[in-house]
């Protein structure tokens, strides 16, 4: 067994599970192949077939493969070969039966991850005779076991502190399959779940998580800022604490205020529900007493013209223009820390962090 097909037997079917159990009645298509599969989907269901196609083809990744199965496709992948047949060990359930026992109905699901990285995680979809009744993510390794924990507490939050306008996923359960943790989220009722355009993006309600969740507390009095060279404990990241130390030394360090955020604000996160409401999901990246301006700096990093790009966002929270390189620095060291946790430190997303940092020393 290589490693994919290992990481694979983890997620569908348990320690000491089986991807080709003999006669098992869960009969799986890995797409576009076993060998490098993107979403892996029971063959039996027809509208967790055709869902899976229209994702990749629609994937904002630009899945080329997915293409080809377009238009008819799901009737022809019925009638394909298994790619595996999954059987659970002796004393554990495979991840359908378990999802099945937490909604307390007999469901078929199809499972997705991005391309091989470090914080890679499987989302499931689970679908009954009802159609799609549940989504749920698993986090195989240490650190994305952290982040689907985090997504699960930040739930509750948002549940017994709802944001005005805003709807997120309800927590149906937070607990552990195999070696994973397992978070089980209701549906949420999407015109569309591909999420806005960069331009619809609200800056608004970003503004809200901050206030609504804040901490107002001193910088230098902060988890976030106590955390950060515990999180980057990795010799390759030296200079960054170097860089740590002559911050907290700057005059305006004291200025900067702290609240929350979400974490991963991005145009891919959101969408609208049917009654007009806007949806947020992936909490798993939020946390408190963050500097403020922390989402609008990430939105403009991840997905629109780089830092500087924020500052009039920055601009319509308050902040005085003289903490913008100061905060796009604390930023910066922010990604640096997740590479760390990542074990990403050797990538070119990294080198880039790196790069960007060195233009934005004291």
């Amino acid at each position: 067994m290589d490693a994919n097909d290992s990481w694979w037997t983890s997620v569908l079917a348990g320690p000491g599970g089986d991807l080709h159990a003999p006669g098992s009645s869960e009969q799986y298509l890995a797409l576009p192949k076993p060998s490098d599969p993107r979403v892996v989907v029971d063959k039996s269901e027809p509208a967790a077939v055709r869902d899976a196609i229209d994702r990749m083809v629609s994937s904002r990744t630009g899945f080329g493969p997915a293409k080809a199965l377009a238009g008819g496709a799901s009737s022809v992948l019925a009638r394909r070969k298994a790619s595996w047949s999954v059987g659970a060990g002796r004393s554990e359930q495979t991840l359908r039966q378990h999802l099945s026992e937490i909604l307390d109905t007999d469901v078929r699901i199809s499972v997705s991850v991005g391309p091989p990285r470090p914080n890679r995680k499987p989302v499931v979809r689970c679908y009954s005779s009802q159609g799609l009744i549940a989504v749920a993510k698993l986090g195989p390794e240490a650190h994305t076991a952290k982040m689907v924990q985090n997504e699960g507490r930040w739930l509750d939050v948002m549940t017994a502190k709802p944001l005005s306008g805003v709807t997120t996923p309800p927590l149906l359960h937070l607990g552990e399959y195999g070696t994973s943790t397992l978070l089980v989220m209701g549906v949420l009722d999407l015109e569309s779940d591909l999420g806005l355009d960069f331009g619809d993006v609200p800056f608004e309600h970003a503004e809200a998580i901050t206030e609504r969740y804040a901490e107002h507390i001193p910088l230098s009095e902060s988890t976030w800022w106590h955390d950060l060279p515990l999180r980057m404990d990795d010799a390759k990241l030296h200079s960054v604490h170097a860089q740590l130390s002559l911050t907290a030394a700057e005059p305006r360090f004291d200025q900067v205020k702290t609240g929350a955020w979400h974490g991963d604000w991005s145009p891919w996160n959101m969408g609208l529900a049917r009654n007009g409401k806007l949806c947020i999901w992936d909490w798993e990246r939020a946390g408190l007493s963050v500097p403020i301006g922390f989402d609008l700096l990430h939105l403009h990093y991840q997905y629109g013209d780089g830092l500087a790009s924020a500052d009039a966002d920055l601009a319509r929270l308050g902040i005085p223009v003289e903490l913008n390189t100061m905060l796009r620095r604390l930023y910066l060291f922010e990604l640096c820390a997740r590479h760390c946790e990542a074990g990403a430190l050797d990538t070119d997303r990294h080198a880039n962090v790196i790069s960007e940092l060195a233009e934005v020393k004291p």
